[in-house]
């Protein structure tokens, strides 16, 4: 703010003016200074705090807690958040320095918290205490409420000068300067002329409406109170005496459209402040409002947030933070994510709401700070090459090769980098190896009691980052009860004989049952007393489940494979059984049969070929082969029906094609299975051949050296259809001749097609029928070589004699 704006604002007077001027140069000054005060307070840790008050006061659990604060502020008409401060407003605030643990007693158990267990029992292997140093020293007493911001500083140089020029000239007793919180409300930075008592109590003002600078923050604009017996009536008064200041005068602080804080002046006074006062007061609203850094809107930080925290990379989004004159001074940290790291240490989120040049002070004035410069005015991607980073962490310097880029983001820029040296690169690869493993490291210090877990191992714990590591007298709530002896042999004997273990064991979560193994060892002292643990957790559920998966699968097979097998020998018997493959060939009437059958390779591809050579009554002889569809017992027992059935009305005289009809009637009733026939009939008398098809392959006729295949007469596969008719035909035979009837496994290859299967069988049948060979059949299916290994084979020769 110019010095003009300060003249026109106070009307011109000089003495207004000499007192603007001053204060504009003082807070240009102490502007770094007093942004380094604040200290964020964020409305999770306030709804944290209240939920943990109701779990203490009613015995709740974390999630009971959680709904009873709901409930509260439904009833009262409030946010969750008001509701919380409303209840912590009613805590008697004190503080205490912390005792070893040893010394402090034991803390009342929550609902569901098992009660102790004796030192004989399993579950007193995870008391934690039987192994963490017994002289831990006490930890350092925690600062008072405010501590740092309100102590003796620069912070209070501010306020102090604001009182020594304001209460000259508008009576101003005291000056409260707050900024606003991230996530609501209000933090004090700054005060002078009221008591540390005061200054303690209302170090955070809760956004609740009653308050006067939460109004004034809400609606931009000024709340003037004077006569607080009228404007402070329905008000929530800071400070334990309210006759103190009889007026008081509450300004918001503007950075452009957004309020970044409020400064309270505070007069004994209660007559109203006149138009020169307010317009004193508003200038110097105005000079202080340089000093802090603009309040990013509630939505976006967190939304950007929420999509940093998913990152590998360094990431952070900086707002700018622009001086007395508008230039950027300094840059602001709104989100980060958890890679980001600073000289000091700090990670991810413990960056959120502190100064780029107070995370990384080397970066002023460089090339990196020009590019970001640049980009915030122009829009355009800046990206560096690698270069030489020097820093200060812990006192030792230290140089880094980063990259960098950066993108505008409205008014803000979003920033990433990349750290090219070697060790970075293995965390990062340590990093994902714990993601894709899904496994975390953790350390226990025994001496100090410190628990320390990699993010990870919340996620294998199914545990609320919150929560914090969970503590081993913990750990057996949720083990299962049969799992506690096995884990607690194993935390024995990490914890009290430093033996290395690799202990599995089962959890319950919110989610369900998870499957977890430990491996850790010990690092002791001079005397073997075990003094520092590292291992890992992993979570093998998956394969766990997949192990039971695979168990159950293995097992199903094997009860299967049995069940096959038994199945298998029945079809075996079944077979050997209802188709006795006679030896020697069969004289039956003028012909002589000679039968070769070969089972499939496949010990459970028992088939239903089968065929038939019998005497009929009439002197004729009945020949047939026949395929059933499937395999097994089922098969075996419809080749049996049709052979037996085949027979039986050939002996009553039925001719073939009407006995396909009748058995294609049969198949149709019985519904199951379907197959196909040849069927035919040779009157030696008169030399004829008289044969029908069910959808099977031709018959092949041999006659002076030279093969055939018969015309078929039509005729489709048995049990396809009701309405089925069947052909016959005949053919006149001559001494010498030969007929080979056969299945479809004789001439099946694979990789070749059928046609080309039945000219091998016409070739070979032409070499082998010449040669004097006593057993044809057998001689012909050796010779055409290794047939389909899933099908059985059946081949029926025929030689018609002088």
């Amino acid at each position: 703010m110019g010095h003009d704006e300060v003249a026109s604002a106070s009307g011109g007077r000089p003495s207004e003016r000499s007192a603007a001027d001053q204060l504009a140069r003082t807070v240009a000054r102490l502007r770094a200074e007093l942004d380094e005060e604040r200290l964020a307070a964020p409305a999770r840790a306030a709804a944290e705090r209240a939920r943990g008050v109701l779990m203490g006061r009613l015995g709740l659990g974390p999630g009971a807690a959680q709904e009873e604060l709901q409930r509260r502020a439904n009833r009262a008409g409030r946010t969750v958040l008001e509701e919380a401060w409303a209840i912590l407003g009613g805590i008697q605030s004190s503080r205490v320095a912390r005792t070893p643990a040893r010394q402090r007693p034991d803390p009342l158990p929550e609902a569901g918290t098992p009660p102790p267990t004796p030192s004989g029992d399993p579950r007193s292997a995870f008391t934690s205490s039987r192994y963490t140093s017994l002289h831990r020293p006490s930890p350092p007493c925690p600062p008072g409420p405010g501590g740092a911001r309100t102590s003796g500083g620069v912070a209070e140089e501010l306020t102090w000068l604001l009182v020594g020029q304001l209460g000259e000239t508008a009576d101003v007793d005291a000056v409260l300067l707050y900024t606003s919180a991230p996530a609501g409300g209000l933090d004090l930075v700054a005060h002078c002329g009221i008591d540390a008592g005061i200054a303690c109590a209302w170090g955070h003002l809760p956004p609740l409406a009653a308050l006067a600078p939460v109004e004034a923050v809400r609606l931009g604009r000024p709340v003037w109170l004077s006569g607080l017996d009228k404007d402070g009536a329905d008000r929530v008064l800071l400070g334990d005496r309210p006759g103190t200041w009889a007026s008081r005068a509450w300004l918001p602080l503007h950075r452009g459209e957004d309020v970044v804080g409020v400064v309270g002046f505070f007069r004994e006074r209660s007559d109203d402040f006149d138009t020169a006062d307010r317009a004193l007061l508003t200038a110097a609203a105005r000079a202080c409002a340089g000093c802090l850094s603009p309040a990013p809107a509630a939505t976006w930080p967190s939304t950007v947030q929420a999509v940093l925290d998913t990152l590998y990379e360094a990431t952070v989004l900086l707002v700018p933070v622009r001086g007395v004159e508008g230039e950027v001074t300094d840059f602001r940290i709104e989100a980060a994510a958890p890679a980001s790291v600073d000289v000091a240490g700090r990670t991810g989120r413990e960056l959120v709401g502190r100064r780029l040049l107070e995370c990384y002070p080397t970066v002023a004035g460089t090339p990196l700070w020009q590019g970001y410069l640049r980009t915030l005015a122009t829009g355009e991607p800046y990206e560096t090459e690698p270069f030489e980073y020097h820093e200060v962490a812990a006192g030792v310097p230290r140089s880094s090769t980063y990259s960098v880029a950066a993108v505008r983001l409205g008014d803000a820029l979003v920033v990433s980098w990349l750290r090219l040296d070697t060790a970075d690169r293995e965390v990062q690869r340590l990093r994902r190896l714990q993601h894709l493993g899904n496994l975390g490291w953790t350390d226990w210090d025994l001496v100090t009691d410190t628990l320390s877990w990699s993010p990870q191992v919340y996620t294998v714990f199914d545990r609320d980052p919150e929560l914090g590591p969970m503590p081993l007298d913990e750990l057996p709530q949720h083990l299962f009860p049969e799992d506690v002896p096995a884990v607690g042999a194993a935390v024995r004997a990490l914890l009290e004989r430093g033996e290395p273990v690799d202990a599995p064991f089962r959890i319950r979560t919110p989610h369900g049952t998870r499957h977890l193994r430990m491996v850790a060892e010990a690092d002791t002292d001079a005397e073997g007393t075990p003094v520092v643990v590292h291992g890992f957790f992993q979570d093998l559920t998956a394969l766990r489940h997949g192990e039971i998966a695979l168990d159950e699968a293995h097992r199903a097979f094997s009860t299967q494979q049995r069940s096959l097998n038994a199945e298998h020998i029945l079809a075996q018997r079944l077979q050997r059984a209802l188709l006795p493959v006679p030896e020697e060939p069969l004289e039956l009437g003028g012909v002589s049969c000679d039968v070769s059958y070969l089972p499939a390779e496949s010990s459970i591809q028992i088939g239903g070929d089968w065929f038939t050579a019998l005497a009929l009554p009439d002197d004729s002889v009945l020949l047939a082969v026949g395929d059933v569809a499937g395999h097994g017992v089922e098969a075996v027992a419809t080749m049996a029906g049709l052979r037996h059935g085949a027979e039986a009305m050939a002996l009553s005289g039925t001719p073939p094609h009407r006995l396909l009809e009748r058995l294609n009637q049969v198949l149709m009733n019985s519904g199951s299975a379907t197959a196909t026939m040849v069927l035919a009939q040779y009157r030696p008398g008169e030399g004829v051949l008289t044969w029908a098809q069910a959808g099977h392959l031709p018959v092949l006729h041999l006659r002076g050296g030279r093969a055939e295949y018969l015309e078929r007469p039509k005729g489709r596969i048995l049990g396809a259809g009701r309405d089925s008719t069947y052909g016959m035909c005949e053919t006149r035979l001559h001494a010498g001749d030969r007929l080979f009837l056969f299945t479809d496994g004789l001439i099946e290859r694979r990789d070749q097609e059928i046609d080309a299967g039945l000219a091998d069988l016409a070739r070979v049948a032409e070499r082998v029928a010449t040669e004097d060979c006593t057993t044809v059949a057998a001689a012909l299916t050796q010779a055409l070589g290794p047939a389909n290994p899933r099908d059985d084979t059946c081949l029926l020769c025929v030689r018609v004699c002088a």
